[in-house]
Parts: C-alpha cells; structure tokens; sequence
C-alpha cells in the first residue's frame, strides 16, 4: 500500500551508536493484546504499529484476497474518524502512516513527533475498536485495490515474478501460499457486506494482536495510556489458530510457462521451495542469493551480464515465510539468447557452489554486507518496530532481533557448500520460462485450435494435430515457440478430456543412428514431460522417439539447407478419442 503521507523527515539514529542490544519490554494486557516497548531518545520521534496474525493464507476458498483488501478498508474511519480524514489527521500532526500485508500477517503503522504519541496509540485503538465497514467504503477500496493489481502486477513489467503471483502456484500445490496475496478480484466483487464484516470479527481482536511502541517515550506513561486506550477493548472470536499444512516435497522438476505483454526482454527463472523464517538455513541461503547476484561483483553477475554477455539482467533472492520459504534466481536474456543457454549457466554456478568452497575474499564480503544491512535495517525506530513484531509474532521470540547479527556471523562457508547441495537440486525446482506476449492458452484461441484442427481432419481424412515443434540442433530442450505451440495443444486437451495424444519425435541424419535415436527420445521426452507439467494426465500422453526415421529430405544422400535439416527435427502429433 502506497498511501504515505509525510509530514516529517524522521530522524535517523546513528548507525555506529546502534549495533548494541535492542532493549525492549514486553507484556499481556487481560484481554490478550501483546505489547513489545522499545525506549530509543536519541531523536523525538515515535512509531505506533499493531501486527495482526492474519494473512492471505488465513483466506477461505473462494474469498482470496481479504486480508490484503483489509488493509486498505482498515482506513476508511472509525465511529470517531470521519470517513477520508484519516490521512488527513496524520499529515496535520506531521506524521506519516502506512500498511502492508503478507501470506502470515498484516501491519499497520504511524511514526509521529514524540509528543504526538497518544494520538497515534488513540489511533490504533480505534482502528481496532470499531472500524466503519460500510458498502461505501468496501465499493471505494475494491476499485483502489483493483488498480494496485493492475500498476503492480497486470501492467507492470515481470509484475508476476516481483509480485510472485506466476511463481508460488506451480510450488505449492496443497499449502495456501500458492495463493497470491493480492488475491482474486471475482472473490472480492462476489463477496457480501456482511462477509467483511465477519472477516473483521474474527481476525482484528486484540488476542490476535501484537502492539508495538518504539522510540522517545517513557515506559511507564506508555503502558498507562495503552492501558486506557486498548484495556477495555473486547474480543468477539477467539485467537486465530492455524492448522498447519504439509506441502509435499517436489521431487521432479516443474516446468511452467508464462507470459507477460509488458515485456520484452524473455526470462529464466529457477525457484524452490525453502526452509522457513526461522530455520538458520533460510539464513544460509541469503548468503548463497548474496553470492550470485549481490552487486556488480556476484558470481552471475560478472559471468553472465558482463564476461559472457548472455544476460540482460541476473537476479536471485530468498524470502523465508513462517511455514515455508522460496529461493528465486534468473536472468534475462539477451540478445537471441536462448533460455536454455540461461538454464546451463545457472546451473554452472549451483554446481559450483555445491563443490567448491566460496574464497575467503567472497566470505570475509558477505559477513560485511550482512552486518552492514542488518544495521541499516534497524537504524531508525520505524525499523526497529517492524522488527519487533516480526520476530515475536512469525517467530516467536521478540529476542531474535538481537540474535540475528550473530546467526548470520555464524554462517560458514561450508554451511554455504551443504546448503547448495541440500536445497538447490535440479529435481526439487521449478523451471519457469517467462516470455514476452500474450498467453496462447486464452479460450478464444483455443477455440480457434479446435476449429483449425477439426478442419484439417476433415479436409486430409487424418488425424494429424501440429508439426509446428521444432528443436535446436543437437539439442532436447524446448524452444519459446515451440512451447507456445503446446500451450495451445495442452488447452485443446483440458476443453476435451477424451482426447488422447501421441508425439512422435524425429532428428535429423548428422549423428550416428544410435545417437540420433537417443536424441530423439530425450526430445519426446521433454514434450511429453512439458504436457504433464502443464496439466494433462500421463495416460492421456504417448511418446515416441523416432530417430532419423522418416526424414523430409533425405540428408544423408545430399547436402541440405539449415531449413531442410530443421524440417527432419519435427515432432509430428496424432490425436484419438478415448
């Protein structure tokens, strides 16, 4: 959320003065509510957040989207705050306030002069006191949150890999973090007044809360106007208790497919499913994303972008959730580049990480980095907020902002070594091919492949569906075309269940016939494989690797064009009805 009204520059604590112990209190009130108090004088500023333990992995099936949309309803006013005059009241009293949302929990906050410190507890007191939930203010935010996902992820270049709504739902099939958190706009355009209403009792109660003050206050002052502005408040539900869900381990690789028209510029992308939030390998493998691509001298940086050339853009990052985490790396292509050259390099560089020790130059950087970021993270009290409700609410342990330093000076270069090995496998991964251009698998093209396909059956008397499947030579991997052309076949299959599929594949003559036999396999192989990931069942699917059978031209009898021998590397498509 982007609603960020400044009225203030807040005031930075010197960062050499900070790598000391965060000195916190924290306590239960009566009725629930979690309060973590951090006395900071050095600037007369103050933030006032509250941490609610509901995200978009609490969202009921068929209603994605609420606690994102909440977010941004939780504005709108309260009994006591004229609707629209929220941001208002904060801007006059030199402020400024914000909100975000994840898959574990939703934050909201304000940093004010010190002075204004009641204003901000009175705040968020009525916040979660009695909020205004009104058909007029779910019609307002549903139209702001609907132009947030189309600036953000519809209409933003790569928006489905920042915002990961093209990656977690091909890792997690079971586990509700497949779901994006921005959610679905047919859920929130479907979903009844009353529904909101609900959502709001069941989750924005003050045993469902963490509080947290941070910066020049006086304890004891504090905790008596928290006492008076969130004492008396009452619980309508008891505290969300989540059940935990088990996501099944991936255990061959995934390959998806997906295509953004604001690019144009294609992308490789690897992704795996991690260790959570508090897992002291989630730490590891931050270092390993520091490794290949943290700055102008990373690993796939200066291989990729800059020696070889072959990449635009390389990019990796860890993000540990409470249940589970993911591991994202990639490249953009560049030039005609093809993305399984993309694919060898990255892999190049895992397989080095698993067999060689990081220099002690590379290890001595990383430790630097990280104390460098782990210090700017918490110089301002705003952060130390942040970090506060984070550890105590998705961890735990409010104590582990203390701790974090330490775990990752902990971190060796043989825990990078293990860790490779251990969660950067080629079996437990996602492969994602993000191309440019609109997706063919619309229904409108898939019906046009139907009716393409009917007339040719009728016309010729075969069943031949598409020979349009052509590979590199010497190679088994799927080109961009190629797998735009089984995007199409795939729909034609989902639209008709009774449809079966045999793909025979063949190469040209350049090789010996056992080679061209196995080559031709492995393509099958990789069509068949590709189908499957996209969907449709194996006992739909029949592959067969044909070798140099059949060819176009007969290569081996005369010298051929490059077309020509491209021709003798088809994949030829037979349908049958059940």
């Amino acid at each position: 959320m982007n609603k960020i009204v400044l009225g203030l520059v807040v005031a930075f604590i010197s960062a050499t003065g900070f790598a000391q112990k965060v000195e916190f209190t924290e306590y239960d009130l009566p009725n629930g509510l979690h309060v973590i108090l951090h006395q900071e004088n050095a600037a007369p500023v103050v933030t006032v957040g509250v941490m609610y333990q509901v995200g978009a992995k609490d969202e009921e099936p068929g209603r994605t989207g609420f606690a994102h949309f909440f977010e941004h309803l939780l504005f709108e006013g309260t009994e006591n705050i004229e609707r629209g005059e929220w941001f208002n009241i904060v801007a006059a009293n030199g402020g400024s306030n914000n909100a975000n949302t994840t898959q574990d929990r939703t934050y909201y906050y304000e940093t004010f002069p010190s002075n204004k410190l009641e204003l901000g507890l009175w705040m968020e007191s009525e916040r979660m006191l009695h909020p205004k939930i009104e058909q007029i203010g779910v019609d307002t935010q549903n139209e702001v949150v609907k132009e947030e996902k189309r600036q953000r992820i519809d209409n933003a270049p790569y928006g489905a890999i920042i915002y990961r709504t093209g990656i977690d739902k091909h890792l997690f099939k079971k586990h509700p973090y497949g779901q994006s958190v921005i959610g679905s706009m047919d859920d929130l355009n479907a979903a009844k007044l009353e529904e909101f209403r609900a959502f709001n009792d069941k989750y924005y109660n003050p045993n469902n809360a963490t509080l947290v003050v941070a910066g020049d206050i006086d304890i004891k002052d504090t905790k008596k106007m928290i006492e008076d502005y969130f004492g008396p408040i009452e619980n309508k539900a008891p505290r969300n208790n989540r059940t935990v869900i088990v996501e099944d381990p991936i255990t061959e690789t995934r390959y998806a497919t997906e295509y953004d028209a604001n690019i144009q510029i294609p992308a490789k992308i690897f992704s795996y499913v991690t260790p959570k939030s508090i897992d002291r390998d989630a730490y590891v493998l931050d270092y390993i994303s520091q490794v290949l691509t943290g700055g102008a001298s990373s690993r796939m940086q200066k291989r990729m972008v800059e020696d070889e050339k072959i990449a635009f853009q390389v990019l990796a990052f860890n993000s540990a959730n409470q249940d589970y985490g993911t591991y994202t790396m990639g490249a953009l292509a560049k030039g005609d580049t093809e993305l399984s050259t993309l694919a060898k390099v990255m892999d190049e560089e895992i397989k080095k990480l698993q067999t060689t020790l990081i220099t002690e130059r590379e290890y001595q950087k990383l430790q630097n980095q990280f104390e460098a970021q782990y210090i700017n993270s918490n110089s301002r009290v705003q952060g130390i907020a942040s970090s506060l409700a984070t550890y105590n609410m998705l961890q735990g342990d409010t104590d582990r902002i203390n701790k974090e330093l330490e775990i990752y000076k902990s971190v060796t270069r043989e825990d990078i070594k293990r860790a490779a090995n251990q969660y950067l496998k080629p079996n437990q991964r996602l492969e994602l091919d993000y191309l440019a251009g609109q997706a063919p698998t619309d229904t409108e093209d898939a019906k046009d492949e139907v009716e393409q396909m009917k007339e040719e059956m009728m016309a010729t008397g075969t069943d031949k569906m598409s020979d349009k499947i052509f590979f590199d030579y010497d190679k088994a991997t799927l080109t961009a075309s190629s797998k735009k052309e089984l995007d199409k076949m795939a729909q034609v299959m989902k639209q008709d269940p009774t449809l079966m599929l045999k793909a025979e594949t063949y190469t040209d003559s350049r090789g010996s016939a056992s080679y061209n036999l196995d080559l031709s396999q492995r393509r099958s192989a990789a069509v068949i494989g590709y189908l499957v990931a996209k969907g449709i069942s194996k006992d739909r699917l029949e592959g067969i690797g044909r070798g140099e059978e059949n060819p176009v031209v007969d290569c081996s009898a005369m010298d051929c064009t490059s077309e020509q021998y491209e021709q003798s590397r088809r994949t030829e498509f037979t349908i049958s009805k059940k």
